[in-house]
């Protein structure tokens, strides 16, 4: 078995390491994770020939400058990526790259790769990547291979690898007669000297995401239903009560039924879906199939409607639909029998929905399975739509908070469900749970950017955390708040930038990681604070240049000093390699 060395270089962020894990694995990685020096071996057959391939992985910014030419030695292929989405790291190919490699490895062969060509084809993105005409170009003017890969899809990655096998298969006899530089030795007799070899530099920490709480909370608020403006009258006397803004936002139906009621200031909401709503008149006529009226009543928490469900229909099933609605999910136990799955669907069609009538289904031909992603579905459906029809809507709001100067418009049952801080306000003892008709709650602290993406969060379930400037704030919120998942979501967003920011040049990022790392102390954002550990020690040297590394101190200092990359026993077999090859008269392969 034959011995290729590849050996892959460009700029930070541009999919290296992508490429190799999607080449390796067949998977493309879940999370991005910063590369500083990582090595893989993949056993392929390329032309009938079995071939023990050494894929080296490097870091692109410029603070390892001085350690990623240890990685160049006896070399077969280089290949050197650019992203599609970023010009500058072609024109990095022309300007760095090459003059690096041809300095250290003069006859290597190398390989100009584009990598993510997968944005080429999405809507949005396509005036904004490199063409492929642009990247052949430049290949052709350095005379050198060219390759176009997607990680995500897997295009080209196979051509690409056994392309650049080839290329080092062609170089691999040339390259045992010259020395490691691939520069003929100028004393015969003398023994090789190779660098030390570098340790491994280890993966940053997973980040956990806590699972979504989403239709646990609408559960209990199905449970315990306060603050409910709607009734639903079962078999004559019982009585089921819900939420106008659970029952509109999951079903086109009983939206139908209730907008009947909404006052014509919000023409939105007077035409859920584009449909035109029911007319009092046909519901009480009996005119709508599974309803015999419709009426307000009062309650304790003001205006509520009533509605009377057909006597053929039970109210054990019917609490099925409720179930549904809340939930994504009707709670049908394991011994139901097949009558009461079947009656189920008939009242699925009766009120007109289409997924509850596939659970169903699914339920009777034992593919049960399959309905917990439809389950998932329906919640992302019904948040997204709770958010258009009645996030910062004056109409049936009950709340309105003062952020900024600015008035913004809620709803209690949403914000207690979906937040235990809040429903602590507006159920308990505090003076904003008075049952006044609009509660006005005033936000000192926070930005009015921050407090909506916090409400977008309460509603759907996601944040638009990647539009976020502030995502430090935004963390800050969420635990003010509670909601340990947005605090996870922010812990990871927060990583990807640091990633970004740190792309070109740690020592000189205008972001402050040690100051980061304080701060995630203070808001017990504990993966967060694992992460910059990891991220300043593996980037010791860069940092240590840094004026804030001096805020380092007590058991942070302790664990990055301990867990140090470079590691000190390295760079001092480093400086030893270094002053072997200045005797020599040899130029070294530090620059």
């Amino acid at each position: 078995m034959q011995n290729v060395k590849l050996v892959v270089v460009g700029d930070g962020g541009v999919g290296k390491s992508c490429m190799l894990i999607a080449y390796t694995t067949n998977c493309f990685p879940g999370e991005y994770v910063p590369t500083v020096f990582d090595n893989y071996s993949a056993n392929v057959m390329v032309d009938g020939k079995a071939i023990n391939l050494g894929l080296w992985d490097t870091a692109g910014q410029e603070d390892y400058d001085r350690l990623r030419p240890l990685s160049y030695p006896q070399t077969d292929v280089f290949c050197v990526c650019y992203s599609v989405e970023r010009r500058a790291s072609l024109d990095n190919i022309r300007h760095k790259w090459l003059p690096e490699i041809k300095h250290f490895c003069p006859d290597v062969p190398v390989v100009i790769v584009a990598c993510k060509t997968d944005l080429n084809y999405t809507e949005g993105r396509k005036r904004d990547v490199i063409r492929s005409e642009d990247g052949r170009a430049l290949a052709n003017e350095l005379k050198t291979a060219f390759a176009e890969t997607s990680a995500l899809t897997q295009h080209g990655l196979k051509e690409c690898f056994d392309g650049a096998i080839r290329l080092g298969l062609g170089n691999v006899s040339s390259v045992k007669t010259k020395s490691i530089f691939s520069r003929k030795s100028k004393k015969k007799n003398e023994q090789t000297i190779f660098p030390p070899v570098m340790p491994p530099a280890g993966k940053a920490p997973w980040m956990e995401i806590e699972s979504s709480t989403f239709a646990d909370n609408w559960y209990k608020t199905l449970q315990n239903p306060k603050f409910h403006d709607v009734t639903f009258l079962v078999e004559g006397t019982r009585r089921l009560h819900a939420h106008r803004v659970v029952i509109c936002s999951a079903s086109k139906f009983f939206g139908k039924v209730l907008s009947s009621t909404l006052p014509c200031s919000n023409p939105q909401l007077l035409e859920l879906n584009h449909i035109d709503s029911f007319s009092r008149e046909d519901l009480n006529a009996g005119k709508v199939q599974g309803i015999c009226s419709v009426y307000d009543t009062g309650s304790s928490y003001g205006l509520d409607t009533t509605i009377e469900i057909s006597a053929d229909i039970k109210a054990k099933t019917f609490v099925r639909v409720l179930e549904f609605l809340y939930t994504g999910s009707p709670n049908v136990p394991e011994d139901a029998d097949e009558t009461e799955i079947k009656e189920l669907k008939r009242l699925a069609g009766i009120f007109q929905l289409y997924y509850l009538s596939t659970i169903c289904d699914n339920i009777l031909n034992e593919e049960d399975f399959l309905n917990p992603s439809i389950g998932s579905y329906i919640n992302d459906e019904t948040g997204a739509k709770m958010k258009e029809l009645f996030m910062n809507q004056e109409v049936y709001s009950d709340v309105v908070f003062v952020v900024e100067g600015t008035q913004i418009y809620a709803q209690k049952v949403i914000l207690s469900t979906r937040n235990e801080v809040m429903a602590a306000m507006f159920l308990g003892s505090f003076m904003e749970s008075a049952q006044d008709k609009i509660t006005t709650v005033n936000i000192p602290h926070a930005s009015r950017e921050n407090f909506m993406s916090l409400l977008d969060y309460t509603y759907t379930d996601h944040a638009p955390l990647e539009e976020s400037e502030d995502l430090v704030g935004m963390m800050s919120l969420a635990d003010e708040n509670g909601l340990t998942r947005l605090v996870n979501l922010c812990e990871l967003y927060i990583s990807k930038e640091v990633d970004r920011a740190c792309q070109n040049r740690i020592e000189r990022s205008e972001i402050d990681v040690v100051g980061l790392l304080n701060t995630a102390h203070m808001l017990n954002a504990k993966q967060l604070v694992t992460f910059c550990l990891h991220f300043i020690a593996t980037n010791y040297n860069a940092f240590s240049k840094r004026q804030e590394f001096c805020k380092l101190t007590g058991i942070d200092r302790k664990h990055v000093d301990e867990h140090r990359w470079p590691p000190l026993d390295y760079l001092q077999q480093v400086e030893e390699y270094e002053k072997q090859m200045s005797k020599r008269g040899e130029k070294c392969v530090l620059m």
